[in-house]
């Protein structure tokens, strides 16, 4: 099986791409789903949780208040360290035994961190699913977030021009270029390797 990282800033499309590659009958490993799906299901997580930030990042239920988290880490670069290195070696385990589950000869990773993290080494190929940042930013506001937490969050991610130098491929999604066909042209150049 071909193991291929599909990442990109945020706002980028990732999810856009990752929603077609899925309709197409790809099997898509979405990284961020999986974390926060992780952090409520593992005691031994959560114990992490409590222990490296404390109650206060917990909700009446007993389950880490994920918004809360967010809302500290992300402006806080020292304590997102500390919740990746709880969740990070996680995700990694649960994506080698997702993969042996799978019946495809392409599987798909969604993350916005590839680099950041070193995870090319764990991959195939990553594809960079890039756009300007204007259109990012836009997106990402219509979800809700204010542009000073976009930004926050932007600061945390490489930048555009480094993960272009890292990627194998780039993926256009600016609203101008069309997505499918760039998919399809990726997907051919994939199988006849």
């Amino acid at each position: 099986m071909i193991k291929i990282g599909i990442t990109g800033g945020i706002g980028s499309g990732k999810s856009t791409v990752t929603e077609v590659l899925k309709l197409m009958g790809f099997p898509i490993y979405n990284s961020d789903l999986r974390a926060a799906e992780l952090m409520m299901e593992s005691k031994f997580i959560q114990a992490e949780i409590r222990s490296a930030f404390g109650d206060d990042y917990f909700s009446e239920s007993g389950l880490p208040d994920r918004k809360l988290l967010a809302a500290h880490v992300f402006n806080h670069p020292e304590a997102l360290k500390i919740l990746n290195s709880i969740i990070h070696p996680a995700v990694r385990m649960d994506f080698v035994n997702w993969c042996g589950r799978q019946h495809s000869s392409l599987a798909f990773k969604e993350s916005a961190i590839i680099f950041e993290h070193g995870l090319e080494k764990e991959l195939d190929q990553v594809w960079l699913v890039d756009a300007p940042t204007e259109l990012r930013l836009s997106r990402v506001m219509k979800r809700g977030l204010s542009k000073e937490e976009v930004l926050a969050r932007m600061k945390q991610q490489l930048s555009s021009e480094i993960k272009r130098e890292k990627a194998d491929l780039i993926i256009m999604n600016d609203e101008k270029t069309a997505l499918i066909p760039q998919l399809i042209s990726a997907i051919k150049s994939m199988k006849n390797q």
